[in-house]
């Protein structure tokens, strides 16, 4: 699919799914986000397992949701490997940095399980 995203490829509601996954997640009071406040801080994804990286477009949809940035390391469709792993790894497993997510710690940690489950489910199905 070079020069396409493969985010065209959902269909146009796929944005009120996330937002779904969201109000479960969270459907009342975020004792959490009280206790951590609004302070702008930078979060890591990482990779620890070999596999190809999929799910970047409801990643994206959750912290965008979250009023957070995302920067990705690498595309969709990509296989991480340990080359691809930090300096620093010398046992030859993978720990690669993916992306960095910036924005209110409150909102980094109300997205960050969402985020986290959905791209290790559909990096998985997508190694398989």
């Amino acid at each position: 699919m070079s020069g396409h995203a493969y985010a065209n490829l959902l269909p146009p509601s796929w944005k009120s799914v996330v937002i779904g996954w969201m109000q479960e997640d969270c459907p009342s009071f975020d004792w959490g986000g009280y206790v951590v406040g609004d302070a702008e801080r930078t979060a890591t994804l990482w990779c620890k397992t070999e596999g190809v990286l999929a799910g970047v477009p409801f990643v994206d949809a959750v912290f965008e949701e979250m009023q957070c940035t995302i920067r990705w390391n690498f595309q969709e469709g990509v296989l991480l490997t340990a080359k691809d792993s930090v300096q620093g790894t010398s046992d030859g497993k993978v720990k690669v940095a993916v992306a960095h997510v910036k924005g209110p710690t409150r909102n980094l940690l109300l997205g960050e399980r969402i985020a986290l489950n959905t791209l290790a489910r559909c990096s998985g199905i997508a190694t398989a």
